[in-house]
């Protein structure tokens, strides 16, 4: 006699609660090693230069880190872990901060080695799961890196729940941690951190977020920082925004990204004199941003089309130390083709979010499993056409126009599937190719046409 469907359906169920419960006990490994390999190579605009003339140079970064995480149990249910990551950096010609995937400038043919993180943590606070408090040098960074982008030696509390999650963190940068002997950019010494956020998951895949960076910064009262020119401002505020996320539909998905960001404190700037640092001017700083972007994508199709918009505007400064600007602990990174990071606008342009206001729109489809492509236009211009905008280039800006050009960036891009390589571990590759041209517009002295090639190859093990 043959079993009943419904016998099959419920032998099948026990069957996959058995296996369920039998990978859940699989013991976790107490020590476990991977290291990261991130290489990019291009040509790129000459910065230095004051006009570019279509000149590009080569350029290239390594970037390899080895990572070591260490647990005290081998359940998910140990109290203690920790970690470390170092960095070796080697740069060819100055590679741009979007090709070296960090926050900060490159210089010239350096090379080094680097403590990055360094912590050790405590799960399980009050026997929940959810609580966690960890103390060290830790990477902080959000989905755009609007709030935070960077290390930070700090006291961090955090609660990660399937629908809540909350953070807070307290701390200071203290040292580079390089082996070239550099020490810590005047800039970010004396500068004491707090970040705040809370998020909930309102509906299934929406989560809004509200996050706060507060600073106290105080390094400019040294009179050796002044004298350098390396640090003439100081700014004790916050910022404070709210983040809303979701995607919504099944064959056809629409999705959103919504930031809004306020910011308000105490400026103080400083120029240099025989008597040591002197105080030029003060005041309060009052500005905002926004960024919103929209985006369809048809999941029914093999090639996955997907369409979307993205526009962000800061307030219109009344000087150029007045309105929103961002702190060195911030930028606009993002994960893009590839899962590799870029900038809002693709691969080339990184300008501070001050007196600028840009739209842009991009296309993307699946050209085979695991492999897409993106092509993304934009237009960028000035708040007010007779005040600064923050970027590398240094073609001069002229009063009363507020055109700074238009931006094209197509990338091409490819992800592996996981390789086994042993028991425990996997290889996953992931490759980027993309070209980047930007047309300046009226706000230039000399309108030019800047390009850039860039290779991006990345692998974990």
């Amino acid at each position: 006699m043959l079993p009943s469907r419904s016998s099959v359906w419920r032998l099948g169920a026990v069957l996959m609660v058995s296996l369920a419960t039998v990978a859940a006990a699989a013991p976790l490994p107490r020590h476990e090693y991977d290291q990261r390999l991130y290489l990019s190579a291009g040509e790129s605009p000459d910065y230095q230069q004051l006009f570019q003339d279509g000149s590009t140079e080569a350029n290239g970064v390594l970037r390899y880190e080895p990572r070591y995480h260490w647990r005290s149990g081998d359940t998910e249910w140990h109290r203690w872990d920790a970690e470390v990551r170092a960095k070796l950096l080697v740069a060819a010609g100055r590679p741009s901060s979007l090709q070296a995937d960090e926050n900060g400038r490159i210089r010239e043919d350096e090379h080094y080695a680097e403590l990055r993180d360094a912590w050790v943590r405590r799960r399980m606070l009050f026997g929940q799961p959810s609580l966690s408090l960890a103390l060290g040098r830790q990477t902080y960074k959000d989905e755009e890196g609007l709030m935070w982008d960077g290390p930070l030696e700090s006291l961090h509390f955090a609660y990660q729940a399937s629908q809540w999650r909350a953070m807070v963190a307290v701390g200071q940068q203290l040292s580079s941690y390089r082996s070239d002997d550099s020490d810590l950019d005047p800039r970010d010494e004396d500068v004491r951190r707090v970040f705040l956020g809370a998020g909930h998951q309102w509906l299934p895949g929406h989560w809004w977020d509200w996050q706060m960076h507060w600073q106290d910064d105080v390094s400019g009262t040294q009179k050796e920082r002044i004298d350098d020119l390396l640090d003439v401002r100081d700014f004790n505020g916050y910022w404070s925004g709210l983040r809303l996320q979701g995607e919504a539909g099944s064959d056809t998905r629409i999705g959103y990204i919504l930031n809004g960001i306020y910011q308000e404190g105490n400026s103080k700037t400083f120029v240099a004199s025989g008597a040591g640092g002197a105080q030029s001017d003060e005041s309060i700083i009052r500005g905002h941003f926004w960024m919103a972007e929209l985006y369809g994508r048809l999941d029914n199709l093999s090639w996955r089309p997907s369409l979307g918009v993205r526009a962000a505007s800061t307030d219109a400064p009344e000087t150029d130390r007045d309105g929103y600007f961002q702190s060195r602990l911030q930028s606009n990174r993002r994960a893009g083709v590839a899962d590799l990071s870029t900038g809002v606008l693709g691969d080339m342009l990184d300008y501070e979010m001050h007196n600028l206001e840009f739209v842009a729109a991009y296309y993307r489809q699946q050209l085979w499993p695991r492999a897409d492509l993106e092509v993304l236009g934009g237009a960028l211009k000035r708040m007010d056409p007779a005040l600064r905008v923050s970027s590398p280039i240094r073609n001069p800006l002229v009063g009363g126009e507020d055109d700074l050009g238009r931006v094209l960036n197509v990338a091409l891009g490819w992800r592996s599937y996981p390789l086994a390589i042993s028991e425990r571990r996997q290889m996953q590759l992931s490759a980027r190719l993309s070209y980047s041209a930007f047309e300046m517009g009226d706000a230039y002295q000399r309108a030019e046409q800047i390009h850039q090639v860039l290779l991006v190859i990345a692998g974990r093990w």
